[in-house]
């Protein structure tokens, strides 16, 4: 589904600890799962990535929508995907504009929880709506079919997560992706900074929400290589993972 664009960065820093932290105002236990980049060639921001970084995305494997993924761990049950559009491939309206990305760009973060029936009673009880599950699924290079749920609020913000489930099944990506990088920092910037922060709260997410006139994120990874800084800019999607 498609969402809004997000613009120009205010800064809100969380450690990487804090994307796993449970905190005392919640029974759930919530972390974040994943944050996508969305690229226009995967091909060429692996190359990219990796020059930057010193690490090397691993090949994810295609979507059934019309895309395909490569993998970074960032440690911490977390991990990092590249997004594009699979060459030759004619995506969703929504994932169109991925085709036009000079360069990889924050689009979307997920949030998970061992705990998925509790994760989603912990929102209703917030008085968050949430629409249904969708399953969803894509194949490795090696053939292996990987296989989740996701949801996400009835009303969407950009700067908002999605939820995905994963099946027991189904091995993490950040168990099977390269490591050696971190989050150093993970800024969210939002005009609905009180609902933020009671998403916050419900969920256990040790995150700082600033207020801002529009929606934004910036992700800084600590690599090999030194310090390197993602913002957001373009539009942002509902991606497939």
């Amino acid at each position: 589904m498609p969402r809004k664009p997000f613009s120009a960065a205010v800064l809100a820093t969380l450690a990487l600890a804090g994307l796993a932290a449970v905190a005392a105002e919640t029974t759930v236990r919530a972390r974040v799962d994943h944050i996508v980049l969305g690229v226009a060639d995967l091909d060429r921001a692996v190359q990219d990535f990796e020059r930057m970084t010193g690490v090397r995305p691993v090949p994810g494997g295609k979507h059934p929508a019309g895309t395909h993924n490569a993998l970074v761990s960032l440690g911490d049950r977390t991990y990092l995907e590249l997004l594009a559009v699979q060459p030759g491939a004619t995506p969703p309206e929504h994932l169109r504009a991925l085709a036009g990305f000079r360069r990889p760009t924050p689009i979307a973060w997920a949030v998970t929880s061992d705990d998925g029936a509790g994760l989603q009673s912990a929102l209703t009880a917030a008085k968050f709506s949430l629409t249904e599950r969708k399953a969803g699924s894509r194949t490795t290079p090696g053939g292996a079919t990987l296989h989740w749920e996701t949801f996400g609020l009835t009303t969407e913000w950009p700067e908002a997560p999605f939820f995905i489930l994963w099946s027991p099944e189904t091995p993490h990506p950040s168990k099977t992706s390269p490591s050696g990088c971190i989050v150093r920092r993970f800024a969210i910037s939002s005009p609905r900074r009180g609902e933020m922060e009671r998403l916050r709260k419900t969920l256990g997410l040790r995150i700082e929400v600033n207020q801002a006139t529009e929606a934004a994120m910036r992700i800084e990874l600590a690599g090999p290589k030194g310090s390197v800084v993602f913002e957001s800019g373009r539009r942002s999607l509902q991606p497939d993972v």
